[in-house]
């Protein structure tokens, strides 16, 4: 069985990846944050162990490098799932605080796991990492979160270079709309305007980002290395201006 650690296992995204991963018959080591009871879900399975991270703090990841050097020697995969979104515009030092918060977590946070856990990922290894669709635009009180998954599409090209003597394949999945805790605090109405304007009339769920991570982790993929996929059903296919544009037609 290969071995995976999964960041973010208590995440609307991570916990259901890491579920189905499970059910793949991988081992997986998934992390928590704040909330250690979120991941019991997963602990109904012998190849399921839960481990606490801040992927902000390099001694706490180098902590989780320990553990998993001595319990398990090597990875196969590292998936990174974990990331926050708070909005901007409050004041201007909530503002910086969310800045320094965001860029922190989302983007630090895969280099900090990239370069401490080099040796232990095996030849021919994976590293995934989530991005989104927000990196393709800018958002006035997400300009952090926005920038800090640019960022992450930009690290996707330069963590395939730094892995490429061991060949071990580095892509990110660049989601749209997926329905989580996270994203339903929009509230319903929003959503369903959300999905009305997606060319598949619905939004994503958490199993449809495991669908790439699987395929990501497969030897069908094999060749894939230093890409972000997007993973949106096409809504960022039209001009949003379009949309207004049609409704004045009609």
């Amino acid at each position: 069985m290969k071995n995976v650690l999964l960041i973010g296992a208590s995440g609307g995204i991570g916990n259901k990846v890491a579920e189905l991963l499970l059910k793949e018959k991988f081992n997986v080591v998934g992390t928590y944050f704040q909330h250690p009871e979120k991941v019991k879900n997963l602990n109904e399975t012998g190849s399921f162990v839960g481990q606490y991270v801040d992927v902000r703090d390099v001694e706490s990841i180098k902590k989780l490098r320990d553990f998993i050097k001595t319990t398990f020697s090597s990875l196969f995969a590292i998936v990174n799932c974990s990331g926050i979104v708070e909005f901007e515009g409050e004041n201007i030092v909530k503002d910086f605080e969310i800045w320094q918060k965001t860029i922190a977590t989302n983007l630090s946070g895969n280099y900090y796991l990239a370069k401490i856990f080099y040796d232990l990922l095996v030849e021919n290894g994976r590293f995934i990492m989530i991005s989104s669709t927000d990196s393709y635009f800018g958002g006035a009180i997400t300009a952090s979160y926005a920038a800090s998954k640019a960022g992450v599409n930009s690290l996707t090209k330069s963590l395939s270079l730094l892995f490429q003597d061991k060949k071990v394949l580095v892509n990110s999945i660049a989601p749209g709309w997926v329905v989580t805790p996270m994203t339903e605090k929009n509230g319903d109405e929003f959503l369903d305007k959300v999905s009305t304007i997606n060319p598949l009339k619905r939004n994503a769920f958490p199993r449809d980002v495991f669908g790439i991570v699987k395929f990501l982790l497969s030897e069908d993929a094999s060749y894939i290395n230093g890409q972000v996929i997007s993973l949106e059903g096409g809504y960022t296919n039209q001009d949003p201006t379009l949309l207004l544009e049609q409704e004045v037609e009609s």
